[in-house]
Parts: structure tokens; C-alpha cells; sequence
């Protein structure tokens, strides 16, 4: 088949090269697009294919006179100005893509089949409280004060909310890359979790490339930005001082979620013997979370010095890298692992709509990233059969 040469525009290859990073690219694909921008060469289109598949840029877009305009809306609600989601990855745009086909999905199936709208959606709009905005979202949920005594951690407590909500109607989606390719790892420095909401079928997606107490975090967080009614894309990683206010009333409400405050104090007073330090860790412990969230808690209420609270962090974060490191790269249980990705609810209600002849198994697979081999087992394990 003879080589066949194509005319792309330069602002559409500068513009591609934003949107990746040289490590990407590669030597060679990096020496062929200088050549192209400067006029020696032209791309072929076997050349253009490698460079949309490499850089995840669909194909399409290299033959446009202008670059795109993405318009993504949740970018307008991220929880921290920042250069990097000026300039979103391609990885976190692919993921909202991803999540709003599903949110569309499942609203189409709930108005199809006579669901109400959910009443939870918005109802503590303008609320600005926190210890009051948390008892009210307790009590929907049907969430106890001292409920975390009752599980061992941070990972067995996000369980048990994410089941909380599954009865409630939100849809939780986790993952730590996109779709099902293991080559496209999502960054916690980039966006930790988001919240698209809809009255219908509000989501929640966790980074699941962060830590346990983090993502436990980030669940609450969200939990507070969907009865508020107002999307988020949460990014403040670092504790930045330039945090919107709604952010940070959502923060204090997670917060308050997590260690009520006054069982905060009791418990800090009844620890007055041992040191601060020795109290923080204890209390992680206690209620079965990270012990920046203690530390901050501790922060607000004057306990510890602004100091304490950032070495706090600065050893969660370093100590987090660490276990990651250790970990390495290793696969796990695939079943586990798509299960744990899925919304439970949403897998049970494709199974129901493929049943009733409302949904191909090809749209399912293509919605819950599986196929025809996995599909089954997977939505066997979250409740569902077909």
C-alpha cells in the first residue's frame, strides 16, 4: 500500500502537543513533528494515527482547520485555580466524558421507568453551617453520630458510606486510570474526585490512585457538594490557601461527617496525658481516618500550631508515596477490581434494562468498560444477573 502523505494544519499540532507530554510521544514521534511545524517534512497519515493514539486525541480532530473547543463544564467548579486544569490532561477530560455517559445513561433509565427525581439533590442549597448542614445530611442518610466505631478502617468505613448512598440514589463510580487501560493512570495531584449533579442520577467519582483515608475524604466532600446541588471538581491537594468558600464549608461539613466535633473534643481531652503528636495518630485510628483530617480538626479548634498541621501532612503524603512505591505495579483480582470501579445500583439496573430488551449488551459493555466473557460476572458480583 503506497505511503500517503496529509496536510495538517500547525496550530492543530502545536495545540495536540499541549494536550501530551514528550514522554509520551517519544524520540522518534518528537523529532518527526519538529520537522512537520517547520516545514520539512510532511506527517503521513499512518504517522498522524500513531500520534492521536499515543497522545489519546481522537483521530478526527488532526484534520480540523482550528483547534477544538472542549467546552467541560466542570472545569468552571474546580475547588482550587490552578495552571494544570487550565490546561486539563487528556486522561481527566476522557474521565469526565466517561462519567457523563454514564449519568446520562442512568438518567434516561430512571425517567424511563418512573423514578422520581431525587429529593436529596440541592436541598441544603445556601446552608452554610457545617455542624448543622452534617446533622441533616446524617439524618438522610440514616448515617449515626459515632458511626465509624463499628468498622476496623478507612477502607471498610468508604464501603459502608458508598453503600449508604447506593440506597440512596447517587451513583459512585471509582478508578485510578481510564476506562480499563492500565496505561492511562489518573493523577491525585491533577483532581482527587468530582461530582456532576443531575436530579435524576447525581455521580460521584474517587481517583482511586489515592490513599484510603483520602479517598473516605473526598467521599464526603462530594456527599456535601451534591446536597448543596452545585458540581465540583476537587483538586485542593496541597491545602492551598486560595480555596473557594463554598469549599471550604464542604470541607468543614466532611470533616464534621467524619469526627463530630464535640466527640472530637472529648475524646482529645481524655488523651490529655499523651502528647499531641501521640493524640493525632490515636485519633486517626479512633475514627478511622487519615491523620491530616484529625490534624486540621485539631488546627481549627486551636489545639495545635499551623506548623504541626503542615508537618502532619507533609508525612501523610510522604508516607503514602512510600506504600505506593512498595506496592509496585501488581494486578489483583480483575472481578475485585471492576467491581470495586462500578456503581452497584447502575450495573443492577443495566442488567434490568438489557432484560427488558431496553439496552444491548454492547452498551453495556461499552458503559461498564467490560466484555462479553466478563460482563456477566461482574454484574453478578454487584447484585445484578442476566
Amino acid at each position: 500500500m503506497p505511503t500517503v502523505n496529509v496536510k495538517i494544519q500547525p496550530t492543530i499540532i502545536s495545540w495536540a502537543m499541549s494536550q501530551t507530554s514528550e514522554e509520551q510521544l517519544g524520540t522518534k514521534l518528537l523529532s518527526n513533528i519538529q520537522q512537520w511545524l517547520n516545514g520539512t517534512k510532511t506527517p503521513t497519515f499512518n504517522q498522524i494515527e500513531t500520534f492521536s493514539r499515543k497522545a489519546n486525541i481522537p483521530l478526527g480532530y488532526f484534520f480540523l482547520q482550528t483547534p477544538p473547543v472542549e467546552d467541560i463544564k466542570l472545569l468552571e467548579y474546580r475547588t482550587v485555580d490552578s495552571i494544570e486544569l487550565a490546561n486539563p490532561s487528556r486522561n481527566l477530560i476522557d474521565t469526565i466524558n466517561e462519567m457523563e455517559r454514564v449519568q446520562d445513561w442512568m438518567r434516561e433509565y430512571r425517567q424511563d421507568t418512573g423514578f422520581d427525581a431525587l429529593p436529596l439533590v440541592g436541598r441544603l442549597k445556601g446552608q452554610t453551617e457545617p455542624k448543622q448542614i452534617a446533622e441533616k445530611i446524617r439524618a438522610d442518610l440514616n448515617l449515626g453520630l459515632e458511626w465509624y466505631a463499628h468498622y476496623k478502617n478507612p477502607a471498610e468505613s468508604f464501603k459502608y458510606i458508598r453503600g449508604l448512598l447506593d440506597e440512596s440514589g447517587v451513583v459512585v463510580m471509582l478508578n485510578g486510570i481510564v476506562g480499563a487501560n492500565n496505561h492511562r493512570a489518573l493523577s491525585i495531584d491533577e483532581f482527587r474526585a468530582f461530582a456532576i449533579i443531575d436530579e435524576w442520577a447525581p455521580l460521584i467519582f474517587i481517583n482511586s490512585a489515592d490513599s484510603q483515608g483520602a479517598k473516605l475524604f473526598s467521599l464526603f466532600h462530594e456527599i456535601a457538594h451534591i446536597w448543596f446541588g452545585v458540581d465540583d471538581l476537587y483538586n485542593d491537594r496541597k491545602n492551598s490557601p486560595h480555596v473557594q468558600p463554598l469549599e471550604v464549608i464542604c470541607n468543614a461539613v466532611a470533616s464534621e461527617l467524619i469526627a463530630p466535633l464535640d466527640v472530637f473534643l472529648d475524646k482529645w481531652r481524655y488523651l490529655s496525658e499523651l502528647d499531641k503528636r501521640e493524640r493525632i495518630s490515636l485519633l486517626a485510628k479512633t475514627f478511622k481516618c487519615s491523620e491530616s483530617v484529625i490534624a486540621r480538626k485539631a488546627f481549627d479548634t486551636n489545639k495545635i500550631s499551623k506548623k504541626m498541621y503542615n508537618d502532619v501532612v507533609a508525612e501523610g503524603i510522604e508516607a503514602y508515596k512510600t506504600q505506593k512505591d512498595s506496592k509496585g505495579s501488581g494486578g489483583g483480582d480483575y472481578y475485585n477490581t471492576a467491581k470495586s470501579r462500578l456503581d452497584g445500583c447502575f450495573v443492577r439496573a443495566l442488567c434490568e434494562s438489557i432484560t427488558s430488551g431496553r439496552t444491548t449488551f454492547t452498551e453495556a459493555y461499552r458503559l461498564t468498560n467490560t466484555n462479553r466473557k466478563t460482563f456477566p460476572e461482574v454484574a453478578m458480583r454487584l447484585g445484578g444477573g442476566i
